[in-house]
């Protein structure tokens, strides 16, 4: 006998979780499937070497919707973040820019790349802030199709032109951003290259862009979407980012949730346009009229469902989304937090926590050019993350946790393959994090590491792109997943998409369940509660 449910959600990742708990605030008996042995997708903890936890994929917080925090009260439920602080960005000739909230302090360090840029500093804090305000708001919202002719869709056009009126003001810095380089359009606001790598350094970080790629400045300000919010939780996650899918977990079950795990989707089942259902790999089916699939949508269309019911466009556009990722992490327990050698003769800050290594707009874009010619960076930039400095659950006495999240790597190699080039790819890895903090790769215990193929294995994301697809002008908003797709519906009644290949994309933020349950309760004449 089938199970029959109300809903059933694909994926216990951080989006499926919060589409789910919706769906059972709504009244709606819910199940959620995930493939894997634990929820949480890239939102997970796990102990990798004995006795140290690592934040194994995702290792941050910023993005996670407030509204999601307070509605399925995940710090009642063990959601607890802290800042990370400053951040220490080393140049090349021993100097280090110190940033954080402080727009006078920062601005007090970059002084002594150029006094200008200090003063326009906090003129260039206030002119982003308002945009990535606006950002972050159109991230809550449905992207229209405005090319559709039919009633509904032309009434949900106009209805979205008329409440984003606003917006009209920011059009053309909006354009500046999608069609110039991060390095051409930072040059419009600083003279000096170190300054100007501090911002550019973000722009890769998950995208597959160097500095003077083209409209890689847009990617620069969709990772500075939280710089300058006090509305978000920044910072690490107490018992590393597993915690906010063991919340969200806990929240689900709260509200009446079933969560299903070892549940590999074989098949949507389909019957005249509509969905009936699901069956798991190991012989279970879930009889349902409501399917919400946080996998990818190149999984999901892919394999999941019979492309006999896909109409051409959508299988076009399957096709063409960009799911190529270069960025890779390394788990690190180790004897000594990393200290600086920029910061050696420094009493005040002895050992940071937060790291960019990525000194020059010719640094960053060398790394590009590597990968981009079917190798690895061989002087890669990278995040030095060190929670122990706030969390010491996560390690023995005395002992650390280090994530290092960096890029570029080709995700197929030109000449050999992975299996036979890591040591080669390590080898530049601790080259450069040696230069910066001398030393530190003697102090290391253990090690785990994940290149895009090891991330598109394990979590099963095509491409093993952290952020579902390239954040480039040509995959946001109404293009994404692709054009016609991005109001979270399908061409299948009954089913819909809520997972990071949908709009907005990426990162830990929930919205893309959070839009996705709205629009499934709005279907049904219901709202969101």
């Amino acid at each position: 006998m089938p199970n029959v449910y109300d809903a059933v959600v694909l994926g216990g990742g951080h989006n499926g979780l919060v589409c789910a708990s919706y769906l059972a605030r709504a009244g709606m008996r819910t199940a959620v499937l995930e493939r894997r042995h634990a929820v949480g997708g890239a939102s997970f903890s796990d102990e990798v070497v004995p006795g140290f936890k690592f934040s194994v994929f995702s290792y941050g917080l910023q993005h996670l919707y407030p509204r999601i925090i307070n509605d399925l009260e995940l710090e009642k439920f063990g959601l607890k973040a802290v800042p990370y602080g400053d951040l220490f960005s080393p140049t090349e000739d021993g100097r280090c820019l110190i940033t954080n909230y402080d727009d006078v302090a920062t601005a007090k360090s970059i002084a002594q790349f150029s006094r200008r840029d200090a003063e326009v500093y906090p003129k260039f804090v206030e002119f982003h802030n308002k945009l990535a305000g606006y950002m972050r708001h159109l991230g809550t919202e449905v992207p229209p199709d405005p090319t559709a002719s039919n009633f509904r869709d032309i009434t949900r056009t106009l209805s979205f032109s008329w409440r984003n009126f606003g917006l009209r003001t920011k059009l053309f810095d909006f354009v500046e951003l999608m069609t110039q380089s991060a390095d051409e359009y930072l040059s419009h606001w600083f003279e000096s290259d170190a300054v100007r790598a501090l911002f550019a350094y973000v722009g890769g970080i998950g995208n597959f862009v160097g500095p003077h790629s083209r409209g890689s400045a847009l990617s620069c300000l969709y990772n500075m979407l939280t710089d300058y919010s006090d509305e978000l939780v920044h910072g690490h996650v107490i018992g590393g980012m597993g915690t906010v899918s063991k919340a969200l977990a806990a929240s689900a079950q709260g509200l009446g949730v079933e969560i299903h795990t070892n549940a590999e989707v074989e098949q949507v089942i389909v019957e005249g346009g509509r969905v009936k259902g699901v069956a798991t790999k190991d012989g279970r089916e879930y009889r349902t009229g409501i399917v919400a699939s946080s996998m990818h949508a190149k999984i999901l269309f892919g394999k999941a469902v019979d492309r006999k019911h896909l109409p051409d466009d959508l299988v076009q556009g399957l096709e063409k989304f960009n799911t190529f990722g270069t960025n890779w992490k390394i788990n690190v327990a180790c004897n000594r937090a990393p200290q600086l050698k920029a910061l050696e003769a420094s009493s005040s800050y002895p050992v940071p926590a937060f790291v960019h290594i990525g000194p020059t707009i010719d640094y960053l874009e060398k790394a590009y050019d590597d990968a981009k010619y079917g190798s690895f960076a061989q002087c890669p930039w990278m995040t030095v993350a060190t929670p122990t400095h706030f969390d010491r659950s996560m390690a023995p006495e005395g002992k650390h946790v280090v994530n290092l999240y960096g890029g570029h790597v080709a995700y197929k190699l030109r000449e050999g393959d992975w299996s036979s080039r890591r040591p080669e790819f390590l080898k530049t890895v601790w080259q450069v994090l040696d230069e910066f903090v001398p030393g530190f790769t003697n102090d290391i215990i253990d090690y785990q590491v994940l290149l895009p193929t090891d991330i598109e294995n394990i979590l099963n994301i095509p491409g093993g792109n952290i952020l579902h697809g390239q954040m480039t002008p040509d995959q946001l908003f109404s293009r994404r997943p692709y054009p016609h797709y991005s109001d979270y519906r399908t061409p299948i009644k009954g089913l819909y998409q809520c997972g990071s290949s949908c709009h907005p994309g990426g990162s830990v933020s929930g919205l893309p369940g959070f839009n996705a349950v709205r629009e499934i309760l709005r279907d049904r004449g219901k709202k969101l509660s």
